[in-house]
């Protein structure tokens, strides 16, 4: 798939705010795939169709998880986590996007998972600190990229601040969440 094309999936499907996300995304990500020597147009890709299934109803994102035939352990969470591997699997199977590192870019952006691809890694902290984010901590993730080079280092803090985050909501956590915390903390 072409940028030209990505973008417009994009547009057409997202609301305009998450749209303008999925821009930043994209361009955060081509910008470290320069800094850390990764495929700026895989991320751009991964960037601009990260969010795509994101707004789906629930019931439609289920029913995906039984057709691409996902883990059914998916079943248990909402669209926070099922947006990535579904809307990873709409790209694969419904807009024949066929490049693996793509796929699991879309696909791991929310949770992490331990031993990402270059790509992955670079989607999955571009999402994290792309301009309009503001959460707390933010800056300190964007100094590990941007100061320490520590792409890491990144992902573990973004995945401990995640999981402290979930623990605090009393949420369940996905398991390639603690996975990935886990893998970058001894990677670190």
């Amino acid at each position: 798939m072409k940028k030209k094309k990505a973008n417009k999936l994009a547009e057409e499907k997202l609301p305009k705010k998450r749209y303008e996300h999925s821009v930043r995304v994209a361009e955060t990500a081509v910008g470290m795939a320069e800094q850390f020597g990764g495929d700026k147009e895989k991320v751009e890709l991964a960037g601009l169709l990260h969010d795509y299934a994101k707004y789906d109803e629930l019931s439609k994102l289920y029913q995906l998880v039984t057709k691409y035939e996902l883990d059914n352990e998916l079943l248990a969470y909402n669209s926070e986590i099922l947006h990535g591997p579904v809307g990873a699997c709409m790209m694969k199977y419904e807009f024949g996007v066929e490049d693996e590192e793509i796929f699991l870019a879309i696909h791991n952006h929310t949770t992490g998972r331990a031993q990402m691809t270059l790509t992955e890694k670079i989607v999955f902290v571009a999402d994290y600190i792309e301009p309009g984010r503001n959460q707390p901590g933010v800056d300190d993730i964007r100094k590990l990229i941007y100061t320490d080079e520590d792409l890491d280092k990144a992902i573990y803090e973004i995945s401990k601040r995640t999981v402290l985050y979930l623990v605090e909501k009393d949420s369940i956590i996905y398991p390639k969440t603690i996975d990935c915390l886990n893998y970058y903390n001894l990677e670190k």
